[in-house]
């Protein structure tokens, strides 16, 4: 981060939500590509020394293709909430998006989707979620940030928010929830 992105944080809105941002159709779409693509555990870290740590986070991962047709659509949202919230951040590419899985008892525990300190010349800089699942089909599963009350999300609800902002996923308790995540990266400042 820039220090005119340091300075303003304090008086920015932490999130930006589009209650429809994707029409159920392009979810199914995501959920049709998803099941397409080999999945895996979730796990916590960057820079490819990522691990499995079930105390932390329980989920199932894989990874949409470089370029897929969903990730302009969500880097669009971040660069929007980025200049109507006022963060000022200086951003570049975005990554391949994430498609999630929650089954059971699945979750993703307080965290921060930056990594200040790794190696990379860029960091994450803004995420953005989109929810796959219909509501009705899972209880729990809940999008919460640190400082804030649970976020209201159904089917096609994009959110999109500073990636060094405290979030969770709630275990799920029945049924199973999908949902999108994809970040933009930036230069780092240190």
């Amino acid at each position: 981060m820039q220090i005119d992105e340091i300075q303003n944080l304090t008086t920015l809105s932490s999130y930006w939500r589009w209650e429809d941002g994707l029409s159920p159709e392009l979810c199914d779409l995501l959920l049709k590509d998803r099941k397409e693509i080999k999945e895996g555990p979730g796990v916590i870290g960057t820079d490819g020394f990522g691990v499995v740590n079930t105390s932390t986070r329980d989920s199932k991962v894989c990874w949409a293709p470089v370029n897929h047709w969903a990730e302009g659509i969500l880097y669009n949202y971040g660069l929007y909430a980025t200049q109507e919230a006022g963060w000022n951040f200086q951003l570049g590419r975005p990554e391949q998006i994430q498609l999630t899985a929650y089954d059971k008892n699945g979750f993703y525990g307080w965290h921060e989707d930056w990594a200040p300190f790794d190696t990379s010349p860029a960091v994450r800089k803004v995420s953005i979620v989109v929810l796959l699942s219909n509501p009705e089909d899972f209880k729990g599963g809940e999008f919460q940030f640190a400082d804030e009350k649970t976020i209201d999300m159904k089917r096609g609800t994009v959110i999109a928010f500073p990636s060094f902002v405290r979030h969770q996923v709630t275990p799920v308790t029945s049924g199973k929830r999908y949902s999108a995540v994809c970040w933009i990266n930036g230069p780092r400042i240190f």
